[in-house]
Parts: C-alpha cells; sequence; structure tokens
C-alpha cells in the first residue's frame, strides 16, 4: 500500500515504467532500513560507540546513473547522513527495541481482512493503558503515506494490544521533520473507517492488475503477495 501511495503500482516487481518511484529512493530507502537495522541489533552500550555514518557508509548505494546527478547523489547523501547523525544519539539510548524490521500480520474481523504491517523500531512504553512507541523513518514526507501508516498502525495496536499506542513518529529524514502523534488521539472507529477504504482500494487496484495479466502467471496474484488481505 506504502508502494502504490507513493506512485507505484499494486506489482512491485512489474518493472520500473509501472513502478513510478524513482531508482534512487528505492536504494536509499533500503540503505536506511539496513542501517537502522544494523545499528539498532547492537547492544545500547554498543551503540553509544559506534557512530551511525559509519554502518550507513557500508550500505549506500555507489554512485550511479540510478541518481539524476552527481551534485543530487552528495545533497541526498548529506542530508540522510546528517538527519541519522542528530537522531541516533538520542533515540532510547539505553533500550532494546520490541520489534526490529519485523512482519506482522492481525487479523481485524471487523473488516474482514488480515492487516499486515511492516514495522521499523518500535519500543516497549511504560505508560499504563498504552503499548508501544513506534518509529517509522522514510527518506521524504509523503502525506497520504504518513496518514496511511497512522491510521494503520492505531488499529493493529489495539487489535494485536487491546491499547492503543503511547506514540506514533515518523521521520522524514529529506527535510529534516519529525511527525509525532499521541496514540490515543486517533479514534479507532476512525482508523477502521480509513483501513477499510484502502483494503477496497486495494482490492480495486489488485482487480485491475488480473484483468490485465490474464494468462501471464508472473503477475498473478496470490493471497501471500499481500499477506492475505494485508495493506503494508
Amino acid at each position: 500500500m506504502e508502494h502504490i501511495m507513493l506512485g507505484g503500482s499494486a506489482v512491485p516487481d512489474s518493472g520500473a515504467a509501472a513502478t513510478g518511484l524513482p531508482r534512487w529512493r528505492q536504494q536509499v530507502q533500503y540503505a536506511i532500513g539496513h542501517t537502522l537495522n544494523d545499528f539498532y541489533s547492537l547492544q545500547p552500550e554498543v551503540r553509544r560507540e559506534t557512530p551511525i555514518q559509519f554502518l550507513l557508509e557500508r550500505r549506500w548505494p555507489p554512485k550511479g546513473n540510478a541518481f539524476p546527478s552527481l551534485m543530487h547523489y552528495w545533497d541526498v547523501k548529506t542530508a540522510v547522513g546528517d538527519e541519522l547523525m542528530r537522531i541516533a544519539p538520542c533515540n532510547h539510548i539505553r533500550e532494546i527495541p520490541v520489534m526490529l524490521y519485523e512482519q506482522w500480520h492481525i487479523p481485524v474481523p471487523e473488516l474482514a481482512i488480515e492487516l499486515a504491517m511492516i514495522f521499523q523500531l518500535v519500543w516497549n512504553s511504560e505508560v499504563s493503558g498504552r503499548c508501544l512507541n513506534i518509529q517509522k523513518f522514510m527518506v521524504s514526507g509523503n502525506e497520504e503515506v504518513i496518514t496511511g501508516f497512522l491510521h494503520m498502525a492505531n488499529v493493529f495496536c489495539h487489535k494485536a494490544y487491546g491499547e492503543p499506542a503511547e506514540t506514533i513518529e515518523i521521520y522524514s529524514l529529506m527535510d529534516g521533520r519529525r511527525h509525532i502523534f499521541d496514540g490515543a488521539g486517533v479514534p479507532l472507529a476512525e482508523s477502521l473507517d480509513y483501513v477499510r477504504l484502502l483494503s477496497v482500494f486495494l482490492t480495486q487496484e489488485d482487480s485491475a492488475d488480473q484483468k490485465v495479466s490474464v494468462g501471464d502467471r508472473r503477475n498473478e496474484k496470490s493471497e501471500a503477495s499481500f499477506g492475505g488481505f494485508g495493506l503494508m
């Protein structure tokens, strides 16, 4: 669903022309994800002694034709690196994440779907009546993705834990912005309505793709493609 919101298709592997996503953005998001995974896999005391820029350098894409220009390559690398160096040293410095690039599936009986989500960084909450502190890191902000992730995470927390999140934070690294939401400030009914609309949209996209690709088994969908009726 995030891929579609960013201008792609319901068939993420159907080729560059169909995705609508710049290849440099995909490569940078990949580098960010693996850098965060490398960094937060370390014990807290080791993290404090490990500059995250060293880990980012190992994962950063080469200077190739994915970037429009060499200047753009360095601009993106500098902006992303600066933000990660600013955030990492003071981000839950004594804690170990309870979810680190994990995919979770949760049934949502009211919508007759299974919600599938990948969480980058999730921390325990010490606030009574709240379950998690959720963090998501994006190359650059997109209002539709931010809104969609907020509502999906809210539904997930209520269905998996019976409580709202303490906070849902979304970082936009290219422009240095942080969107932070109080989990209890988003009504569950509103999030269910939003996810219902997304599930209808995804089903329509899926049906359209299957009509186009009849007879082409490489593009046929299975439930595994979206984790049952998962959305992200």
